[in-house]
This record gives C-alpha cells, structure tokens and sequence, in this order.
C-alpha cells in the first residue's frame, strides 16, 4: 500500500520584511501584520554634526536611507544582526552592534559618555527604553519620529480565512500582537503554537492570556529552527 504524503505544517511569518528561501519541512506563508507609513520630520536637524546615529530596525533603515547622504555622523550603532544587514546591503559600515539584538542588550553593551550627540531615527511607537537610557548617560539626543506603524488590514482577512489551517504564527513585536489581537479573540488562535522573537513581545501576549515560545536569538531564522526542533521532538 502506498502511504500519502504527510503535509508541511503551516507557519504565518507577520514581519514586514522576508527573506527566507523556500524550506523542505515547512509550508511558510509571508502574512505581514503592520505596514508602515512614512512621516515628515524637520530635516533641519540633519545640518548639526552628531557622535553616533542609532539604528533599531530595517523598518528604520529602510525610511532613513534617502537621509544618509544629509547625515554628519561620526559612527553607526544597529540594534541587531538583521538592522546590520540592511544597512550593509546599502554600502553603510556599522561600528557597534550588541551580542543580544534587544533595546536591553544595547544598553547593557553601548557605552555612552555625557555630552556625546545622538540621532535616534525611529517608530514613532518606539519603546522609551532606549531613549530614557541615552538622556539619562548624559547623550544629547535628537529623536526622529520617521514612520508610523499601522494594521495591514488584508492579512487579518487572510488569517481570519484560514486561522483552521495554521499550525504556527511567529510575531516579531509587541506592536503585531497588538495588531493581531486588536481584530481576532484571543481563543481563535488556541489551537495556533505562537513562536514570539523574543522575551517583550512574549510578555505582550502572555498580557492577552495567550502563552509563546522564544527562540535563544532574536532573529526570523531562529524562530523558523525552534519550529523545526519542535516538529523533530
């Protein structure tokens, strides 16, 4: 007797952004829950000569790059191995990136000496941990609200269409799970593993009564490993 073909399980990657190939064990389907829109800024406060530019995401990267040709910086920091990437991609060097890709492992590891100036590009629903950080080391720090994340309205209809069919749902922030649980009830996604990128957006969930697991590195890749070893166990 011939056996049928056991089907790939069903992994909904929501980051805005993409970039793994096709994969053997598992059926990935790229469902973004935020977009993001640009916002205008006083381009004034790219004359003024800076110590550092801080870089938290390729979101960020991707809205600041028609900057960089304005920016007087002496160095660039990246949150994390991926923000790196899209900077490298780009032509754009980094001198500092922390060994733990959280706004906690930047601020354990960036050292900062009082009276150093900081451009700090970013969502305008950033988290403050960074900024507080930065000011209260001393750092004279220029904040950019450069986008504003919204709800891709066509991903929740296509979850909703076939929430019965996904085996695993990865969220990359506390402001997707936000997105995600702002249009769909909590108990819809019970039978759903949720893989969270890391520890804050764990705990977000854990807020809407919904448990997650996280990987040992806050990167889309190795929540794609963690599927992967679960499926093996």
């Amino acid at each position: 007797m011939r056996t049928m073909p056991i089907s790939k399980p069903v992994v909904y990657v929501t980051q805005s952004t993409f970039d793994l190939a096709d994969d053997t064990l598992l059926n990935i389907v790229h469902a973004p829950l935020i977009t993001t829109e640009t916002l205008s800024f006083d381009a004034s406060v790219l004359n003024q000569h800076y110590d550092w530019l801080v870089m938290t995401s390729k979101n960020t990267v991707k809205h600041f790059l028609p900057y960089f040709d304005q920016l007087q910086a002496d160095r660039i920091s990246s949150i994390g191995v991926k923000t790196t990437e899209a900077l490298n991609s780009s032509g754009i060097q980094v001198d500092f990136e922390p060994s733990t890709y959280t706004q906690e492992g930047f601020i354990e590891e960036f050292d900062i000496r009082p009276g150093q100036k900081i451009l700090y590009p970013a969502s305008a629903k950033k988290r403050p941990l960074m900024r507080d950080y930065m000011k209260q080391s001393g750092a004279d720090v220029t904040e950019i609200d450069l986008y504003y994340p919204k709800v891709y309205e066509q991903t929740i209809k296509t979850i909703k269409e076939n929430i019965s069919s996904i085996d695993y749902l990865t969220l990359s922030s506390p402001s997707a799970v936000d997105s995600l649980l702002g249009q769909i009830d909590q108990k819809a996604l019970s039978g759903i593993q949720l893989i969270a990128i890391g520890h804050v957006t764990q705990s977000r969930l854990n807020h809407y009564g919904l448990k997650a697991v996280t990987p040992e590195h806050e990167t889309l890749g190795h929540m794609i490993e963690l599927i992967k070893e679960s499926i093996k166990q």
